[in-house]
């Protein structure tokens, strides 16, 4: 990372310094809302192809986030609003199993694009 302009090395310093919340936030709305499960993963795989930094770091977003989940309610509007998710169990629960899913599907690209690891 020395070798990268400092504007740059401030950006990635900026990104990794983030909340997982809104790491997740930024994710879901990005990379997930709008999207089908099937269509997650072809966009996720593509971009893996140049690089799995954001995919690891969506990751470990996803896993801080259901170890320490936010307040009650939380997790299902997360869900709802930027991954744009209408559930059929509407709860915490719920929106829990959806990232879970999610994170499964991360796993598996990064794995996929990164043999050997």
């Amino acid at each position: 990372m020395s070798a990268l302009p400092e504007p740059m090395r401030a950006r990635l310093a900026a990104k990794n310094a983030m909340p997982p919340m809104e790491v997740l936030r930024e994710f879901l709305m990005g990379d997930v809302a709008d999207f089908s499960l099937d269509e997650v993963r072809d966009n996720l795989a593509e971009i893996a192809r140049g690089s799995t930094r954001s995919h690891e770091r969506a990751l470990a977003a996803i896993e801080a986030v259901l170890t320490d989940p936010p307040p009650a309610g939380e997790l299902l509007h997360l869900v709802s609003w930027y991954a744009n998710r209408a559930l059929r169990d509407k709860t915490d629960a719920g929106a829990a199993g959806f990232l879970r899913e999610v994170a499964d599907i991360l796993r598996d690209v990064i794995t996929e694009a990164t043999p050997g690891r």
